[in-house]
């Protein structure tokens, strides 16, 4: 038996020539990439697909194992050819699931398309592996993570049930809802009702979006007209399909008390050492009003350090899925207010420059910008990438470090450079970022009676621990100067992967910084090696700063009418290690 085939290893399937049947090596070998020619590699399986009794019958005495991977690979390679004109003959999980072939379970139900397909199929948007959570099989070949016909039971409403559901603020009587779907439902409704009352109201969608093959739809609704101070509870309900109920708060118009939750740099699960931040986030659940993000979240574009599959996988969008999900509980009560960082530029990964469509649908920033609603519409702001808010007696101005003013680190092109990186920036006409934020800083400083803290947040700080070293040169040039012009109180920021603080001494009239940038991320570990743990502060002329290396962290920022106050906490202990209090008299109107 000449079992070559007479085509190069150019896919997921890779066939050498088969060696004499004297060897002990194996016939084919499965390589788990795409393969090109469907044709060609059914005609070769198919008319061998005889011999299998006959190496088995001619190897009766040799190695049981050798010949089980043998006739164990060929079956990887022949049983989805075989079986897959019958997989797309079901349309309904269960039989989908129980169909088999030459006695062996053929077929995977994925919930991302409510499609049945062959096991391994490239042509299941359940295919990288990554996307086990969405498929069902029972299978033994198959990488699904529902291994029985019994997760059928509701596997069609999940398809277009709402899921991965966040919060974020719009205007005083307003909250944006948004959550994805895997399939495009043809009716969405936020059904939100007033606690202890029978005043219910519904909401349809403002956009449903769709940015990649096979990567569901980002659903966005606005809540309008909600009382200031009200408590309400929700449900999505997507073509009769509900999720439970769901509750948030809005603020008091009042209201001069606020505790937000800050995290920087926070990727996701244990590849990204970030599940102490994700426990300590759930501790503080209680006592804060909502998260706000430095930017870099999730890190779906570090995917391919996830594991060594996503080196050849495109795990992007299962990253980022798995991230949102893996929140939820805490995006679905209380807003989750986002900054852009440079992680959200692009997908950078092995897999994703080789895959055109998957990187050019994913450029400048694109997942960020579908994925969150943040209130750009209220604030004059543009898109994800630059808006502000209030809440209790700060506000909020969510800055842009990556694009749009002079010489900016993604200006023209993403995070991976002119060379790898695609073509980025350019949100608005030139010069219109700067011109915005001074008018929205120059208005917040007219309105300190009302709120006298003004916070800015963004990715990239310009002034670093120890000792107020400079970094970031376009960005300081950009910011720095209408910063200490209209007075901020504080700029939070991320991108260094450890926490780091730096307060003005003398007659440097420079603003503090706190950098929250270390609550876990997929480089985490590699920089504190580097580094090495450390916990240092000191002064000089100009700064007094801290350097803490330690662990992984996040912080929390609490104002009343007369002190601001963050405290950097440790992930794992919950320790607060540093506080930093700024104070002002009160002159506050209501």
């Amino acid at each position: 038996c000449d079992f070559s085939c007479p085509f190069a290893c150019s896919g997921r399937f890779c066939f050498l020539h088969a060696p004499p049947l004297s060897s002990t090596a194996a016939l084919l070998t499965w390589r788990n990439r795409p393969f090109s020619s469907l044709s060609s590699v059914s005609a070769c399986v198919l008319s061998r697909h005889g011999a299998v009794e006959r190496i088995m019958a001619g190897r009766r005495n040799s190695n049981p194992l050798k010949l089980n991977h043998a006739f164990r690979t060929l079956q990887l390679v022949s049983l989805p050819l075989l079986a897959a004109s019958s997989c797309s003959s079901h349309t309904d999980c269960g039989p989908c699931v129980n169909s088999t072939t030459l006695g062996g379970h053929t077929c995977e139900w994925c919930e991302m398309d409510a499609q049945c397909h062959a096991v391994g199929s490239l042509e299941s948007p359940c295919y990288p592996s990554g996307k086990a959570p969405w498929c069902i099989s029972e299978s033994s070949l198959s990488s699904c993570g529902k291994t029985s016909v019994a997760f059928c039971s509701g596997a069609m409403d999940d398809s277009r049930r709402a899921q991965q559901i966040h919060l974020a603020f719009a205007g005083a009587t307003g909250m944006r809802v948004s959550f994805k779907t895997w399939l495009q439902p043809n009716e969405s409704t936020v059904v939100v009702t007033e606690v202890g009352s029978s005043n219910t109201m519904q909401f349809s969608l403002d956009s449903s979006v769709n940015y990649i093959e096979d990567g569901g739809y980002h659903h966005t609704a606005t809540l309008k007209g909600l009382g200031e101070g009200k408590s309400y509870d929700y449900y999505i309900e997507t073509d009769g399909i509900k999720t439970t109920t769901r509750h948030f708060k809005m603020a008091d118009a009042n209201q001069m008390e606020a505790s937000v939750l800050v995290v920087g740099d926070w990727g996701y699960g244990e590849q990204g050492h970030a599940i102490a931040s994700r426990q300590r986030i759930e501790a503080l659940k209680s006592s804060t009003d909502f998260m706000l993000i430095a930017g870099d979240i999730g890190y779906a574009d570090d995917s391919f350090d996830h594991a060594s599959k996503c080196m050849l996988e495109f795990c992007y969008e299962t990253v980022y899925d798995a991230y949102m999900q893996w929140i939820e509980n805490y995006t679905d009560a209380k807003p989750f207010m986002v900054a852009v960082g440079n992680h959200e530029s692009e997908c950078h990964s092995p897999a994703c420059i080789t895959r055109h469509a998957e990187r050019a649908a994913l450029r400048n920033f694109t997942a960020y910008n579908a994925r969150f609603a943040m209130p750009a519409p209220e604030s004059g702001g543009v898109m994800n990438m630059w808006y502000s808010f209030d809440y209790g007696p700060i506000h909020f101005v969510v800055i842009n470090t990556e694009t749009d003013f002079p010489h900016a680190p993604e200006f023209d092109y993403g995070d991976a450079g002119s060379v790898l990186g695609m073509p980025a920036g350019h949100f608005a006409p030139e010069g219109e970022y700067l011109r915005w934020l001074e008018a929205d800083l120059a208005k917040a400083n007219e309105n300190r009676e009302r709120r006298p803290w003004v916070v800015t947040v963004g990715h990239r700080p310009w002034r670093l621990a120890p000792k107020g070293k400079k970094t970031e040169a376009a960005v300081e040039e950009a910011h720095s100067k209408l910063f200490e012009k209209y007075g901020v109180d504080m700029f939070v920021a991320g991108h260094q992967h450890n926490y780091q603080r730096l307060l003005p001494l003398g007659n440097n009239t420079g603003v503090p910084f706190v950098i929250s940038g270390g609550a876990g991320c997929d480089e985490w570990l590699g920089n504190q090696e580097s580094s090495g743990k450390v916990d240092s502060q000191g002064q000089t002329d100009e700064w007094d700063w801290r350097y803490w290396t330690m662990d992984t962290q996040v912080g929390t920022l609490e104002a009343t009418a007369t002190e601001l106050t963050f405290k950097a906490i440790a992930s794992k202990t919950g320790e607060v290690f540093d506080t930093v209090t700024l104070k002002k008299e009160a002159v506050v109107t209501v």
